[in-house]
């Protein structure tokens, strides 16, 4: 599963490819470019159980 690097959020696309690779772009802080984090399924609903407990 992708994941913005900035905002963590799951809503993230790829927008763009070509020759430099893929560029995505996160709706939710219109993060835009060819890095992003990749998580498993576990880690990803874990990290979301602990962000509500803050």
């Amino acid at each position: 599963m992708l994941c913005c690097p900035v905002c963590k959020s799951r809503e993230i696309f790829p927008v763009a490819a070509g020759y430099i690779g893929q560029v995505y772009l996160c709706k939710n802080c219109r993060y835009r470019g060819s890095f992003v984090l990749e998580v498993d399924d576990d880690e990803a609903d874990d990290k979301g159980k602990n962000e509500t407990m803050k």
